[in-house]
């Protein structure tokens, strides 16, 4: 009985700090990006532009890249049918 509440105890504990941190880590810059856009031509080839970043990172020029990469396989004529950007 006394392990399962020492258990369970820890874990709120890990849980609370973690949360802390996550806030704190975010309010000093510290974050995640993630860009998705998938493209296909009318032979039905897909390609895939993606851009990924964790920690501190110039936003600007990773979506200047990414955006790039979208234009580049615009220009090959590749359509775009899906983009997640969050």
């Amino acid at each position: 009985m006394n392990k399962t509440i020492t258990a369970l105890l820890l874990v709120a504990c890990i849980f609370l700090l973690y949360s802390q941190f996550s806030e704190l880590a975010y309010k000093f810059g510290f974050a995640e990006l993630k860009l998705v856009a998938v493209l296909e031509n009318s032979e039905k080839m897909k390609v895939k532009c993606d851009a990924y970043s964790l920690g501190f990172f110039d936003e600007i020029k990773l979506q200047n890249k990414y955006q790039k990469c979208i234009n580049d396989y615009e220009a090959q004529g590749f359509k775009l049918i899906s983009r997640s950007d969050s």
